[in-house]
């Protein structure tokens, strides 16, 4: 009989490029207390928020101990979701500028009927350059913002397309309040997709026990600032 891993699974739920990918700076951070696995989500054209719940609870039902789940931006409705549908299974949750209903209603319409055209050269061009744009001001390294670039190159634009109809069509407010699990709500100032601090005090108040961590001078990629590690304000499980 193999000897039974020590350490609890770390299950890192991506956001709307839904590969995984941008947690890479994490993952040596988190090793030292975690087995870690980020997670890429199927490349499918459609599914629904509880089709992604049930991938995941899929691919970890082997797991015998509760875990830790953390979900950024996007990824933070799938993990909602997951402990909602699968308290037992989550010992603590922790979600990255992220949000249970994107109030910006304008804002995601728009950028619903902008993703049809992702697959044109000259549109993607665009979006690139303004990715550049605010990851620099965010003051994401140069190399980090090349692999955020390479990573996103790897996006199935159909399963990105209807993630984004997800962040339009989702409301959990609702439901926060049954969230029993100890949850950490980490949240940038300068974040220019999600307005982070509102949202992460708004969750805050509506989850027992939960604690806010604000970065004021971070943007929306908290995830590859330097100097944050997720690892620091997270306690063993």
């Amino acid at each position: 009989m193999a000897p039974k891993n020590p350490k609890p699974l770390a299950l890192l739920i991506p956001g709307l490029d839904g590969t995984g990918k941008l947690y890479d700076r994490q993952i040596g951070l988190l090793a030292g207390k975690y087995r870690v696995q980020p997670w890429h989500f199927r490349p499918r054209d459609a599914f629904n928020l509880g089709d992604l719940v049930d991938e995941i609870a899929q691919g970890t039902q082997d797991e015998r101990e509760p875990m830790l789940v953390v979900g950024e931006s996007f990824g933070g409705l799938v993990a909602i979701q997951f402990v909602l549908d699968y308290p037992v299974r989550v010992r603590q949750l922790a979600l990255v500028n992220s949000f249970p209903f994107y109030r910006r209603r304008i804002r995601i319409r728009l950028g619903c009927r902008l993703a049809r055209l992702l697959d044109r050269p000259a549109v993607m061009g665009i979006k690139d350059y303004v990715v550049e744009r605010t990851l620099a001001a965010e003051g994401i390294p140069p190399e980090d913002r090349l692999f955020y670039r390479q990573a996103i190159r790897q996006v199935h634009h159909p399963a990105y397309r209807r993630r984004l109809e997800l962040v339009r069509d989702v409301d959990l407010r609702d439901r926060l309040r049954e969230i029993r699990v100890p949850a950490h709500l980490f949240a940038s100032g300068r974040d220019k997709l999600v307005p982070s601090i509102r949202e992460a005090r708004y969750m805050h108040s509506a989850i027992r026990g939960s604690r806010i961590h604000e970065f004021p001078h971070a943007g929306h990629a908290l995830l590859l600032t330097p100097g944050f590690s997720l690892a620091e304000y997270l306690e063993p499980i």
